[in-house]
């Protein structure tokens, strides 16, 4: 009995131990599966974003004992990554435009036609316009011929004084063709007027005016008897003359002898003034006109007396034409 309660316990014994074995490797059996889901879900994961977790549970049933195996897997959810936006600056094309550039011709001052003496801010004396002397000449062949010689209007040098020794103001204006030639006006005062008391030149008589003539190459010297009108002009105030004034009144001398052929002289567009009292006044200060200048009315009443007659010749020439007609149309 003993024997049989021996060989049954070594039964039991051997069961057990085939039995723990058998479940050791369906255990075995059933985590290896799990382990390759277990990666290869977690490999699927790491493609697929995001993934959801999933729970596998394996249920094993062995004849004498039930093993349950709770396999959890666990996936990583990959957190996307967020690129930045790709910036692409573009610069934009700057575009300098240059300035077009021009190029000012060089202006060419205006030359100042006024002759001028200064004293200080003071200018006492000016002249401007046009002055010309006239000479009568003989030539080689004893013709006689004519020549002007001009003051130029602008180009010359004015020299003179404001304060004279004698009170008087003068000014000349001297240029050059081969030779120095020059004019001088001399300006007096009496009663708040000046007027002029001296008008000279010095010409020279040039080679190229005078070549067929014995006075070529020689100076003149004359004195000239203005006969500018008002005489007498009141103290700042100036002479204005737009009409040509012309004198014969003129005498004249070749190396100091006494020249006897015709000299003249003549202003135009002249504009005078002497014993200005005005400061820091550079232009003509207020003129008044020579008597050339103002117009006698006789002569527009001339002319308006002429047309009145003429339009009452034509209307009675044809008052009678017209009476003529209508007579003859009657006797037809």
């Amino acid at each position: 009995m003993a024997l049989h309660f021996t060989s049954g316990v070594l039964v039991v014994v051997l069961l057990v131990v085939s039995g723990s074995m058998v479940m050791g490797q369906n255990s075995e059996a059933t985590t290896d599966p799990s382990n390759m889901n277990t990666t290869s879900s977690t490999s699927a994961a790491t493609i697929t974003t995001p993934t959801t977790a999933t729970t596998t549970t394996t249920t094993t049933t062995t004849p004498e004992t039930s093993v349950t195996t709770d396999t959890t897997e666990t996936t990583t959810e990959a957190i996307p990554t967020t690129e930045p936006p790709s910036t692409s600056s573009e610069a934009a094309p700057t575009t300098t435009e240059e300035p077009p550039t021009t190029t000012e011709s060089p202006t060419t001052p205006v030359p100042d036609s006024k002759y001028t003496v200064k004293d200080g801010n003071l200018t006492c004396v000016m002249v401007e316009g046009e002055i010309s002397f006239t000479i009568n000449y003989l030539t080689a062949k004893n013709e006689t011929k004519v020549a002007k010689v001009k003051v130029p209007e602008h180009g010359g040098k004015a020299s003179g004084t404001c304060n004279g020794a004698d009170g008087t103001q003068s000014i000349t204006i001297s240029w050059t063709e081969e030779e120095t030639s020059s004019t001088t006006f001399t300006f007096s005062k009496s009663n708040d007027n000046w007027s002029i008391s001296s008008f000279t030149a010095s010409l020279y008589l040039n080679n190229k005016t005078f070549s067929d003539s014995a006075i070529a190459g020689k100076m003149m010297d004359l004195v000239i008897y203005s006969s500018l009108n008002p005489f007498d002009v009141a103290v700042n105030f100036s002479l204005n003359c737009h009409s040509t004034i012309s004198t014969s009144n003129v005498t004249g001398t070749v190396e100091k002898e006494e020249y006897d052929l015709p000299l003249s002289s003549s202003f135009s567009q002249i504009h005078i003034e002497a014993f200005n009292e005005i400061q820091n006044e550079p232009d003509f200060v207020a003129s008044v006109h020579c008597a050339a200048d103002k117009t006698s009315d006789i002569v527009p009443i001339a002319v308006g007396c002429a047309l009145a007659g003429l339009v009452v010749i034509v209307l009675i020439a044809y008052l009678v034409g017209r009476r003529r007609r209508s007579g003859a149309y009657q006797s037809v």
